[in-house]
């Protein structure tokens, strides 16, 4: 039989298999998933049976139920919590397989490569699994290798759960009110970058780099020259695993002392950095003989930009200092709100939840359970939390709990206040402030190209009499003294936009003297604009 052919009745087995399983296990969980406001069944017990359900359907579903478990913000917390305890462990396949891939992958025989190689695997996932060797320059490596025909399983089991959510989308955003579709192509997207491991080869790169000013934090070496898309080899990191409690008490580490390192470490990757370990969980931690932290497997990456960051302060310092507009406003940026959103009925629910935590001291603050309740509010107000918002959120929660779980009265948020300040003091500093607001951008040069025949469509519209507006008057003068005062505002903003792209253009170009280090361009328009802006100011208040 051909190879072509061989691959085509497996993955048409693998798909009868799927669909034998949900037909006879599946589908009345899925009713029952989807139509649980409208009958009396217990959500725990569907959130279980749902579970089992993924499980038996395998490693696919699995992982993609390990992302539904991070959405926090849309599914329950019985199904959340339930979701979680999915594991990412299957049946490891055999060192025929691995030493196949791996001379097919570098071209060279095993013997070539390593003085030694454990054919028992130390770790088994659904996409690969993990083997310790030491290399002949004697240096001991882990060697990641990808599931033999796993691309093929990742293309077939797609192709089915991307028409299982189509058939069930409809019924998912009735009851739990988010479109399951956009969480199935990011899982789409997500699982085909993990099985490519020279993107995480890049990754562990650049956090080597981002994380080299801690002395207590290490991250594995990268060896190139043994690292393909199939294949990924890093340095053997020698320790106790952070899941290990009692191993890292006895050997006298101090669990506090950890935790406060940790929590130091994650927050200036969120403010410092831009891009953190999206998975900081303990299985992906290791504890070093000589007391460094290190971070393993980086296939799930986060960035964050300067206004999540603002967003995050916000919300937390909302419940400190009990004020609902700051905690509103970061809700607003993090999620998607309908219009149909009542905005006095969320302010109330956010001021129920401030009175929760207001009287607590900070280093008693549970940034978790925080953040838990929100997204309760949020899932009672229908609103969906961002994607790239949630896998921040998410990463806060993990993180923290890592923390509380060294150290029971560990305080997450007392130890991102430096951090907090740090960001929000070179954030709102003016010099800031105005870098932002006068950064050269391409966008001021499309609008000097559009502004003059804008200008020359507006005046010609009113000359021939065909600029109309259409409104109710109670006094004629007044209709008068409005438009006189829009049009005063009208000319004056369009001064003020001819400064800003005359100024950001000569900026760009360096053209002008200075006085010190400040353009005298930036000094004279600054002095114009404030000028046209008490201007305005003026014209609004008599509006």
């Amino acid at each position: 039989m051909g190879i072509k052919r061989a691959r085509a009745v497996s993955g048409f087995k693998r798909f009868n298999q799927i669909a034998y399983i949900i037909t006879k296990y599946g589908l009345g969980e899925l009713a029952e998933f989807t139509k649980l406001k409208k009958r009396s069944v217990d959500e725990s017990t569907v959130a279980v049976r749902f579970k089992r359900m993924l499980e038996e359907l395998g490693p696919t579903f699995v992982k993609f139920g390990q992302l539904l478990s991070t959405q926090e913000g849309i599914l329950p917390e019985s199904f959340i919590e339930e979701l979680k305890q999915l594991q990412d462990n299957v049946e490891p396949f055999g060192f025929d397989e691995v030493k196949r891939i791996i001379e097919s992958e570098l071209s060279m025989k095993m013997d070539e490569l390593f003085d030694e190689f454990d054919t028992h695997p130390e770790a088994s996932a659904s996409l690969g699994q993990v083997h310790k060797a030491k290399l002949k320059s004697g240096e001991y490596v882990a060697v990641k290798v990808q599931r033999p025909g796993i691309e093929d399983v990742i293309a077939s089991d797609m192709f089915l759960l991307k028409r299982l959510g189509m058939l069930i989308s409809k019924r998912v955003k009735q009851f739990f009110h988010f479109d399951i579709m956009p969480l199935i192509d990011e899982f789409d997207k997500t699982i085909r970058r993990e099985m490519d491991y020279e993107i995480e080869a890049h990754f562990i790169e650049v956090f080597k780099k981002n994380l080299s000013k801690f002395d207590y934090v290490y991250v594995p070496r990268v060896f190139w020259q043994f690292t393909t898309r199939k294949i990924i080899t890093m340095e053997y990191i020698f320790g106790h695993k952070a899941t290990n409690k009692k191993g890292l008490i006895e050997a006298g580490f101090d669990l506090k002392e950890l935790a406060v390192k940790g929590a130091r470490v994650f927050w200036y990757q969120i403010f410092d950095v831009g891009l953190f370990h999206a998975d900081p969980h303990p299985g992906n931690i290791i504890i070093m003989n000589d007391g460094r932290i290190c971070y393993i497997d980086y296939g799930m990456v986060g960035k964050i930009t300067d206004e999540d960051k603002v967003n995050l302060i916000e919300m937390i310092s909302g419940f400190i200092e009990k004020d609902a507009t700051r905690i509103f406003y970061s809700i607003e940026n993090f999620a998607a709100m309908g219009e149909d959103v009542s905005e006095d009925e969320l302010l109330l629910d956010i001021d129920e939840l401030i009175e929760m935590y207001h009287s607590l001291p900070l280093k008693r603050m549970n940034l978790t359970k925080i953040l838990r309740d929100v997204f309760a509010v949020l899932r009672k107000h229908k609103i969906v939390v961002k994607r790239s918002s949630s896998r921040l959120l998410r990463a806060i929660m993990i993180a923290d709990g890592v923390g509380r779980d060294f150290y029971p009265e560990f305080n997450f948020v007392d130890v991102a206040a430096p951090y907090f300040r740090r960001f929000a003091r070179k954030y709102y500093s003016p010099l800031n402030i105005l870098r932002l607001l006068f950064k050269p951008s391409p966008d001021y040069l499309i609008a000097a190209r559009k502004l003059p025949s804008a200008t020359k469509h507006i005046v010609n519209s009113m000359q021939k009499g065909s600029f109309k507006i259409n409104a109710e008057v109670d006094e004629f003068s007044r209709m008068i003294d409005t438009f006189r005062y829009v049009a005063r505002q009208i000319g004056i903003s369009l001064v003020m936009s001819a400064v800003i792209i005359g100024m950001s253009i000569l900026l760009s170009g360096h053209i002008g003297p200075d006085i010190g280090s400040v353009p005298v361009v930036l000094i004279v328009s600054l002095v114009v604009i404030v000028v046209l802006a008490i201007g305005i100011i003026d014209a609004e208040k008599r509006l």
